[in-house]
């Protein structure tokens, strides 16, 4: 992905490739300004590469693919703020024109799998920060996407409800099979979470890594995290996420 031409061009992505298995949980790293956001909108159809292409399940993306989901970082503008909690969670059942039995259905089992049962008629800016992250979730569950794309979605939260967001989406993850792709700053995050670990270079992006997390399920913020195994995986990637730093500090432009 190159913005611009000419002297002033700037080449966000040089070669990045790698293949997701349905049912994985991938998560991606790298220094800031890497480009991972720019890659999570490709894959997503919102930005068309300049040269390449994101394929799921087979099928050139060459726009929004409607399997797909993608949770911001951004909650507070995610959720359209005049509509309740239902109403946004059902928003994009509407939009595929869903009956309103299933609509209602859906809406009922997502918010319940988020601990979210009894604030059905709340307005977003009623509820705390990561009250709203886990309507977002909602959201994306009751559309049942084969594909969920999350950019940083926990960012934003403090890092007890964090913590509980980290595991309410492996939870949920477990129990529907979705094929989730997120990407996070947090190293420690992202070995919690993942099945693997794709580590990219600083700009421009390649593929530096990926780490395979050979540590079982269910997963525990306290015995997982002080397993030594974990704090080996989550030194490695540090390690080699500051060594980009040092080698290809960031650019300006």
């Amino acid at each position: 992905m190159t913005y611009g031409s000419g002297p002033t061009a700037v080449e966000a992505i040089r070669d990045v490739s790698f293949s997701i298995r349905p049912g994985e949980f991938v998560c991606i790293v790298g220094p800031s300004g890497c480009g991972k956001t720019t890659l999570l909108k490709s894959i997503a159809g919102l930005l068309r590469p300049t040269h390449g292409t994101a394929l799921i399940q087979g099928r050139v993306v060459d726009g929004p693919p409607e399997q797909l989901a993608l949770v911001f970082q951004e909650y507070t503008r995610s959720l359209l703020p005049w509509l309740t909690v239902r109403r946004n969670v059902e928003l994009p059942l509407k939009a595929r024109r869903e009956k309103r039995d299933e609509c209602a259905s859906r809406t009922v089992d997502a918010l319940h799998a988020v601990g979210l049962s009894g604030f059905e008629d709340k307005y977003p800016w009623q509820l705390s920060g990561g009250m709203q992250q886990r309507a977002a979730i909602a959201r994306a569950i009751a559309y049942r996407p084969a594909v969920l794309l999350m950019d940083e979605p926990f960012a934003s939260v403090d890092a007890q409800t964090r913590a509980d967001l980290e595991d309410l989406l492996l939870r949920v993850q477990q129990e529907t099979g979705v094929t989730v792709v997120f990407v996070t700053h947090d190293i420690d995050e992202a070995v919690y979470l993942g099945h693997r670990v794709i580590v990219l270079s600083g700009r421009p992006t390649v593929v530096r890594e990926t780490v395979d997390v050979p540590m079982g399920w269910p997963r525990d913020q306290v015995a997982t995290k002080a397993d030594p195994r974990f704090v080996e995986l989550r030194t490695h990637v540090l390690r080699q996420i500051h060594r980009e730093r040092t080698e290809h500090p960031p650019q300006t432009h």
